[in-house]
């Protein structure tokens, strides 16, 4: 579970208290009714928190008296540019090979964009991919920390983007085939319609499999009708 800017582990958690009840009720533990063969364990939700510590003057829209939070990477003016992206990728690739293996990565906003580069990671044949990319195109490397970690089911991104500077292209080209479900809101006022869209483009699928949209703004939706979405989308790739 990957928060966004200004966010922690531990607020993000807060914040979808509702989605992680209702993951919680879908998959129980044994021999409750209605667990999942695969997962006689049931649910655990693992909430690391970014690597950057902000102030409150790294973000526009801060309240006083609040927690700054933290970000994966530092936001700045070209939207195609993570400064301390690969400081991000290094936390998220231990916390997935000391805490898991994981069945799948949800992400918010900093962390959507995030869940989408953990989808393309993590598909065979990626690694090779960016061998190519970075001795042509200057891209960054292949992450140490991701070498090794087991591959993911589905991903969910709750208002993602993709990174469309060349330095990022081996994470999208070929693009991602990873099941992975965009949840984007209609009334983003954050990441905008446009912006969202470049990473539903980067991504496998038809429209109809991939998108849901909810009548809100840059939020996870947490109301039954969206998470028993959620839900469905994660149980149809749980077994394959």
């Amino acid at each position: 579970m990957i928060h966004g800017y200004t966010e922690t582990g531990e607020s993000f958690r807060a914040d979808i208290q509702a989605l992680e009840q209702a993951l919680q009720d879908a998959f129980p533990a044994a021999p409750a009714p209605g667990f999942h063969p695969d997962y006689p364990g049931g649910v655990e939700l693992v909430f690391p928190t970014g690597t950057w510590r902000l102030k409150p003057t790294d973000w526009a829209r801060y309240i006083p008296g609040t927690d700054p939070g933290y970000g994966w990477f530092y936001k700045v003016p070209d939207d195609d540019e993570f400064p301390g992206l690969l400081d991000g990728l290094d936390k998220l690739g231990k916390t997935m090979r000391d805490d898991g293996p994981f069945a799948g990565v949800i992400g918010f906003s900093q962390g959507g964009f995030l869940a989408g580069l953990i989808t393309s990671l993590l598909e065979p044949g990626r690694e090779q991919i960016f061998a190519t990319e970075t001795e042509e195109s200057g891209g960054i490397p292949f992450p140490e920390s991701f070498k090794g970690v087991p591959p993911i089911k589905f991903s969910i991104t709750c208002c993602g983007f993709a990174g469309l500077s060349p330095r990022y292209k081996a994470f999208y080209s070929p693009k991602i085939a990873g099941p992975m479900l965009h949840v984007n809101g209609q009334f983003d006022d954050i990441v905008f319609d446009k912006r969202s869209r470049t990473l539903i483009d980067a991504t496998t699928g038809s429209e109809e499999e991939k998108v849901l949209v909810h009548p809100g703004k840059h939020t996870v939706p947490t109301s039954k009708l969206y998470t028993d979405a959620m839900i469905m989308f994660i149980r149809a790739h749980l077994s394959s």
